[in-house]
């Protein structure tokens, strides 16, 4: 029995096929071990590339509602992570994502992975309307400002009942009309010497020319927001991309000639040295020997140089001209039916020399001849609609292909006296007009093309706080 067990657990007898065994074992256990690693592999490397990653960095963007009532900076690489993250901090049911500079939506991904870190977005729902950042700066503007405020209440007023108010204003004037107004205090400038008149001013201004700027730059900002709205709002503009791009580059532009000529803040500063020919006829002896009063500029340098050129090109010279004597005097231009600058009721005001008239000359309009919603903005839409329907469209001039809208002419028409007249609230007349806007359709030979065009290439800075 023992040998028995001796022979058969022998090394004589097993070793060779005990050896081979456990090499066969060991070389099948490394062919299985490599055989799980690359099954391992093959397994996770599709995993790794279904799990979603950001194809995007993050990048901080910052989010506020159309109220601007919190705002919040958010990390985001997608549209809609930000989405998702803007529903935590806004519970909106149907949240959309609206660019707060121009309102317009962002719904595509693409265009979202094009927006620069720091872009602030409104968050709100599919119906609301929009306020941009402009359009929100100007309603705390006039939240801030009690003239501005008073003159609220006198349009509504105005609107409800304009023959009461027309009567009110002409039996308060005729009452006034034997009193003269202290011109001691008329021909004071500076805040600290006569402090009454700037009750309610912003602080900002220290001379009454300072402020009577501001009032005439409010205006035209007000037409250039109402252009804006109107033709954003239109739906060639919301349903046309291409109709969008002409509207934007013309907005673009219009706001590019406006800061060029400081938005016509010089049509109220009685020490601009050019006058309207208004005031030539009515004073054809007095020598104006005054020099411009210092303005708060949005970028001088750019401002400088598009007076440069506009002066060589003669642009807008001819329109960049003082409404008033040289004492603060505005004369009524008379209603639109007279087709002349003279007042049938020689209604004048001056409001430097008092805060009641300051507050009275809120109601002095400057009154659109060529009226801007029911003429000039319709002429505007139909212009970019044929531009871009009918490419093959000729120049009338030139029968060469067009290009562009007349940004020119339009930007006259809206915001320069040679569309503009002041008139008192009674010679304000709101009947609808026949005449028409003289925009159209350029070509590249066009002069007013060449020139507008040239403009655009002054170098300007893109940081937005100096526009």
């Amino acid at each position: 029995m023992f040998n028995f067990i001796k022979e058969v657990m022998s090394p004589t007898t097993r070793s060779k096929s005990a050896k081979s065994e456990l090499t066969e074992s060991i070389q099948m256990t490394k062919e299985v071990d490599e055989s799980v690693k690359e099954s391992s592999c093959s397994v996770i490397q599709p995993s790794t590339v279904t799990v979603p990653t950001p194809l995007n960095p993050i990048k901080g963007y910052k989010i506020t509602d159309n109220e601007r009532s919190r705002k919040f900076g958010v990390g985001a690489h997608s549209l809609e992570m930000l989405k998702t993250k803007a529903k935590l901090k806004f519970p909106i049911k149907d949240l959309h994502v609206y660019l707060a500079a121009d309102g317009y939506e962002v719904t595509d991904e693409d265009y979202f992975s094009t927006l620069e870190s720091q872009t602030l977005f409104i968050v709100a729902g599919p119906d609301a309307i929009i306020t941009t950042d402009s359009d929100f700066e100007f309603e705390q503007l006039r939240q801030r400002s009690p003239l501005l405020k008073v003159a609220d209440i006198i349009y509504d007023f105005m609107e409800k009942q304009p023959e009461k108010f027309s009567k009110l204003i002409a039996d308060y004037e005729r009452k006034k009309l034997p009193q003269k107004y202290d011109q001691n205090k008329t021909i004071l400038s500076l805040k600290s010497e006569h402090t009454e008149w700037f009750l309610g001013q912003e602080e900002k201004c220290h001379t009454k020319e300072e402020a009577l700027q501001r009032r005439a730059q409010d205006r035209v900002r007000c037409y250039y927001y109402k252009t804006k709205d109107e033709l954003t709002r239109n739906r060639l503009y919301q349903q046309n991309q291409k109709a969008r791009q002409v509207i934007d580059s013309v907005l673009e532009k219009f706001r590019y000639l406006l800061i060029g000529c400081d938005y016509f803040s010089m049509i109220f500063n009685r020490k601009c040295e050019h006058k309207h020919d208004i005031i030539k006829n009515k004073l054809q002896d007095e020598k104006d020997d005054e020099t411009d009063a210092r303005a708060v500029v949005p970028n001088k340098k750019l401002k400088q140089v598009i007076k440069e050129y506009t002066a060589r090109h003669e642009i807008l010279d001819q329109w960049s001209v003082s409404l008033c004597t040289d004492l603060g005097d505005f004369y009524c231009q008379g209603s639109y039916s007279d087709n002349s600058n003279n007042c049938s009721l020689q209604h004048t005001i001056n409001p430097y020399a008092s805060r009641e008239n300051l507050i009275l000359f809120q109601v002095w309009n400057l009154d659109h001849q060529i009226e801007l919603s029911r003429t000039i903005l319709p002429a505007l839409i139909e212009n970019v609609r044929e531009l871009i329907s009918v490419p093959k469209r000729m120049c009338s001039l030139h029968k060469a292909p067009v290009v562009d809208v007349s940004v020119l002419e339009y930007f006259l028409e809206i915001f320069s006296l040679k569309n503009l007249k002041l008139v008192h609230i009674v010679c304000h007349e709101k009947s609808q007009r026949q005449n028409k806007s003289n925009g159209r359709l350029l070509c590249k030979q066009c002069h007013e093309y060449k020139i507008v065009e040239e403009l655009m290439q002054v170098e300007y800075s893109n940081n937005p706080e100096e526009w």
